[in-house]
């Protein structure tokens, strides 16, 4: 199809130009490791257990939605998308693209893959998820996290991990499933939070005070519950 072929051309287009035009020896450390989760993995897990034993209310609701994402979004959703779509990563198939990791850089050698992991990104839908829970709970202070999905998610293209139609598209799964994640949280919190934990309901009627609307706060707790 034309249309197909040309979004292709334009989708290869750009993650060369990203790979290699906008490039250089001073940024391929940083998106490295800004791409790389190992070098990750330990600051998260200290910050994520210091804002369970020490944080308040929403410092834990917000650890319960970011692991209500990472089952249903990342390991369901995501992995879903890997598992149909099989496409592979433009570092498995494309020629001359600079393969940028915390080693070091190489290029890319085109193979032949049966089963691509390239739509959807992992690490875009994750950190879009986060910046969504985070913007729901704490609002403005959370704005930041916006920025750094967006940093993670070019690094992903930078490092010719995944093309960016698998960025874009993967923002707007990451989008949909924190939405319809936060509303569900809100919704069973409002049906059995005041029979469940009246004091904590009392405290804080709303998950999400910045984003549910006065009239809905007025609603208080659903029928046959209070």
């Amino acid at each position: 199809m034309p249309m197909l072929a040309w979004f292709h051309s334009l989708d290869l287009q750009l993650l060369y130009l990203i790979n290699q035009t906008w490039s250089g020896p001073h940024l391929d450390p940083v998106m490295a490791y800004v791409s790389d989760w190992d070098s990750w993995r330990i600051p998260v897990t200290v910050t994520a257990v210091l804002a369970l034993i020490f944080g308040g209310f929403r410092a834990r609701l917000f650890l319960v939605l970011m692991a209500a994402c990472l089952i249903i979004g990342d390991g369901m959703i995501d992995w879903g998308f890997k598992l149909a779509i099989h496409r592979p990563r433009p570092n498995e198939t494309e020629p001359h693209l600079r393969v940028v990791t915390v080693k070091g850089v190489t290029e890319s050698v085109p193979k032949t893959v049966r089963k691509g992991r390239s739509f959807t990104s992992g690490h875009a839908c994750n950190n879009v998820a986060l910046a969504m829970i985070g913007c729901a709970i704490f609002g403005r202070w959370a704005l930041f996290l916006w920025p750094w999905a967006a940093l993670v998610s070019y690094s992903r293209i930078y490092t010719a991990s995944h093309y960016p139609s698998d960025i874009l598209g993967s923002w707007i799964v990451a989008i949909v499933y924190a939405y319809f994640i936060c509303r569900g949280a809100s919704w069973l919190w409002r049906r059995y939070a005041p029979q469940k934990c009246p004091e904590l309901y009392a405290r804080h009627p709303l998950l999400f005070p910045l984003w549910e609307s006065p009239s809905f706060a007025r609603m208080g707790p659903v029928d046959g519950l209070s």
